[in-house]
């Protein structure tokens, strides 16, 4: 921990600026003291982002095949906050059902990994599409609220927010095969325990325990989902956010609309 030398405010050792009164931590180059940067050879400039995703990458779909592998490159990216970034996804990768838990109770991503799959999937349409609205949008934190909007639905340590639920039937003539009922797809029921929040404050609520975030980025998290209720008052990070969720569910999660209109096949020859 340190404190800010402006209002003495004690705050995490990687922020890049004061919550307070907004004092700004790094060396004029988005370095923050004490936290090191990688060289170009190593893949990154000395403002710590990535070149390959500070251009605008081929858009392809995300699948339980290849999340495993686009998720680890996207971890990849973050270097100014690395540490808390680390320290939070340590969390929810050992403590929590952030990676096999599905997106929703019923649609395209109701199985294992949807959540992954569809967390994936958003933060690269974003990375895609922020060089166009918002190329100020620094890489890290566009990977960050959108790696993490939907972050809540893992529920809370020890309490998942979808419940697994194995159904069996047997055959129509009342008989089971070798003495065994027959199996079919596994359902999810939501968790009745868990205190009751929206997915944006509960995404916030975790998210904020180990990173410290800007404004902007907290209101994004919060409320790209439910935009209405800040309407008039959105930010920006939350109007692209929301675009590239939007984009995501409607269009990428929907297999017949991508075969309708060959997205996938005219951004793989851009």
């Amino acid at each position: 921990m340190k404190k800010c030398p402006d209002c003495g405010m004690t705050i995490a050792n990687q922020a890049i600026r004061c919550p307070k009164c907004k004092y700004d931590f790094t060396d004029g180059q988005g370095n923050v003291a004490g936290v090191p940067t990688t060289s170009s050879n190593g893949g990154a400039d000395v403002k710590g982002r990535s070149a390959s995703v500070g251009s605008i990458m081929p858009m392809i779909n995300v699948t339980k095949d290849n999340v495993d592998e686009l998720y680890n490159d996207l971890k990849s990216k973050i270097i100014k906050r690395k540490t808390e970034f680390d320290h939070f996804i340590d969390f929810l990768e050992n403590r929590t059902s952030w990676l096999t838990a599905p997106a929703e109770l019923e649609g395209s991503l109701a199985f294992e990994k949807g959540l992954l799959i569809h967390s994936v999937g958003v933060a690269k349409q974003l990375l895609r599409i922020k060089d166009t609205l918002m190329p100020q949008l620094d890489d890290e934190s566009a990977i960050i609220i959108a790696l993490f909007h939907d972050v809540g639905k893992v529920g809370v340590e020890g309490k998942p927010l979808f419940l697994l639920e194995e159904k069996t039937t047997t055959s129509t003539l009342g008989l089971s095969f070798g003495g065994r009922s027959l199996s079919v797809a596994p359902t999810y029921t939501i968790n009745p325990k868990l205190v009751h929040m929206s997915v944006g404050v509960r995404s916030l609520f975790l998210v904020s325990q180990y990173m410290l975030l800007s404004d902007d980025e907290a209101q994004a998290i919060s409320y790209q989902d439910d935009i209405k209720l800040v309407e008039g008052k959105e930010n920006p990070f939350t109007m692209i956010l929301h675009t590239a969720n939007t984009w995501q569910t409607k269009i990428y999660e929907n297999e017949e609309v991508v075969k309708q209109y060959s997205f996938a096949s005219s951004v793989a020859n851009d």
